[in-house]
């Protein structure tokens, strides 16, 4: 007696049969949809069960959407962030030039007025070089003996006495700031007319014997006072900033600020030194840088 084979492949439903079957639950599904309510009730249950799992289809997505938006933004917002550094760097430096050429221009108009009003015999000059240490006192400037300038003559800027010419050249002249050790200046006090002496110190000016008995007070300003052949009188040297006397000292303790700007200045007006009266010429020499 044979043996009955075994099969273990089952006998599939054909497709057109599955076409037919599934064609017929179609459409026995739309009619008891459309028909009965109990049909509706249950899609809205099973929709409600599977809202879960859909939302939770739907997070991948969504956060994938989000952290590119954000990547898009934050991109966009770091080349927005670096154009507007690089426009705020050229605004800066356009501004800075405005105001130094505005700064220029008010000082050239400044002392081309004051060489028109006051000192039409002045010879105006630009500092071409100021050193590179700060501490040294003397400037370099672009006219010398062919503009007139002299050996001696004073040097003011548009706020006041800034030097004396200390050496010339056919085409440029050294200036030697009135803060240089060696300077004496024959001064007065603009309000009472005190005359007094101011001494160039290094970074400053000094007024060492000023005595206790006259008037000086915070405010006070010192201008040339005309006694001697070089500093013509009334010219703004420093302004008083503490002056105080007593315990028994026979001058004042003070502390002066230059009125002239030593290291900020670049125009400057080089001003003829004046011919004493003979009989004032043998009684009091001009003090040399």
């Amino acid at each position: 007696m044979a043996e009955q084979s075994l099969n273990f492949v089952h006998q599939r439903i054909r497709p057109r049969s599955k076409l037919v079957l599934f064609s017929i639950l179609a459409v026995v599904l739309m009619l008891l949809d459309n028909r009965y309510a109990a049909v509706q009730q249950a899609k809205s249950q099973v929709a409600t069960a599977l809202y879960p799992l859909q939302w939770l289809a739907h997070k991948p997505v969504a956060l994938f959407r989000q952290v590119s938006a954000y990547s898009q933004n934050q991109q966009a917002l770091v080349a927005e962030n670096a154009q507007l550094r690089d426009q705020q760097a050229r605004l800066q430096l356009q501004l800075q030039q405005q105001a130094a050429q505005l700064q220029a221009l008010d000082s050239v108009a400044a002392v081309t007025r004051l060489q028109a009003d006051a000192l039409p015999q002045a010879v105006s000059a630009q500092v071409i070089s100021t050193g590179k240490n700060p501490l040294v006192d003397h400037l370099i400037i672009d006219q010398g003996s062919r503009a007139g300038i002299r050996l001696g003559d004073p040097v003011a800027d548009e706020h006041g006495l800034l030097g004396q010419i200390s050496a010339v050249q056919p085409l440029s002249a050294e200036v030697t700031l009135i803060t240089n050790g060696q300077t004496v200046i024959p001064a007065m006090v603009a309000r009472t007319g005190v005359r007094t002496l101011v001494y160039g110190k290094v970074g400053g000016l000094d007024l060492r014997y000023f005595p206790a008995a006259a008037s000086l007070q915070a405010g006070d300003i010192l201008v040339t006072s005309g006694m001697d052949s070089v500093y013509p009188a009334g010219i703004p040297i420093a302004t008083v900033l503490q002056a105080e006397a007593g315990n028994g000292a026979p001058y004042y303790r003070t502390q002066l600020q230059p009125a002239a700007g030593h290291r900020s200045a670049r125009f400057l007006l080089v001003i003829p030194q004046q011919a004493l009266p003979a009989a004032a010429a043998g009684s009091e020499p001009a003090p040399t840088p």
